[in-house]
C-alpha cells in the first residue's frame, strides 16, 4: 500500500513540474535567454542628451543658468546579481552650454567626466535605480575666466536597458577658482541611447 501511495505521489508531483528547456535559473528565479541577456550588460559609446539647470552662490546678480546637454556614456555596465559592487556603473562625458536668466550676463560653458555607480547590487529590476557619482571638469565663463570643479551627486535611473537609459541627477558644483561666486546648485536629465545593440 505505501509503495502505491508513493508511486502516485510522484505521478502527480510529475505533472506539476514544467519543463524550462528556454529558461535559465539565476539567484532563485527563472529568466528566459532574452531577459537574461537584458539583465547583465555591458554597452559602449551611447550618445544622448538632456536639460541641466545651474545655481550659483552669486545669482542675485550672475541669474541661473539653464541650457542644453551633450551627453556621451563612454562606458555603461550593468551586472544584476548578489556579487559585491553596485549593479549599475556609468562613465560618461558631459558638455553643456548654459545661458542666464539674466540679461547681459555671457553664457556659461560646463564640460566634465563622470562616473556613477548604484546603491543597490542586484535591484532585480530596470526602473528607479538610485545612484551616486562625481562629475570632475571645468567651468568657464567671460567675467571669470576658467575654473577646474568637481560635483558630487545623487541620482536615479528612472530606465536603463541595454538600448536606453533614462536619468536625473543633482548635486552642489564645487570650482577651484572663484569659488564664493560659482558655488551652486546643479542639476540634470538626460537620455542615452545605444546606437549597436
Amino acid at each position: 500500500m505505501k509503495k502505491l501511495v508513493l508511486f502516485s505521489l510522484l505521478i502527480i508531483s510529475s505533472m506539476q513540474l514544467k519543463a524550462h528547456r528556454d529558461s535559465l535559473w539565476v539567484d532563485g528565479r527563472y529568466y528566459t535567454t532574452d531577459q537574461y541577456k537584458n539583465n547583465e550588460f555591458e554597452s559602449w559609446f551611447m550618445p544622448g542628451g538632456g536639460y541641466s539647470i545651474y545655481k550659483p552662490e552669486a545669482s542675485d546678480s550672475l541669474g541661473m543658468f539653464s541650457g542644453i546637454a551633450i551627453e556621451f556614456a563612454i562606458y555603461t555596465k550593468v551586472d544584476q546579481n548578489d556579487n559585491p559592487g553596485p549593479s549599475h556603473v556609468r562613465w560618461y562625458t558631459k558638455f553643456n552650454l548654459n545661458s542666464s536668466s539674466k540679461d547681459g550676463v555671457s553664457d556659461l560653458f560646463l564640460y566634465s567626466m563622470g562616473i556613477d555607480l548604484s546603491l543597490e547590487k542586484n535591484p532585480k529590476r530596470n526602473f528607479l535605480i538610485p545612484y551616486f557619482g562625481l562629475e570632475v571638469g571645468g567651468i568657464s565663463h567671460k567675467a571669470f575666466g576658467t575654473s577646474i570643479n568637481f560635483t558630487p551627486l545623487a541620482g536615479i535611473h528612472l530606465l536603463s536597458t541595454r538600448k536606453l537609459f533614462v536619468n536625473v541627477h543633482g548635486g552642489y558644483l564645487y570650482p577651484v577658482r572663484n569659488f564664493e561666486y560659482l558655488q551652486g546648485w546643479f542639476a540634470y536629465a538626460g537620455i542615452n541611447f545605444a546606437l549597436w545593440q
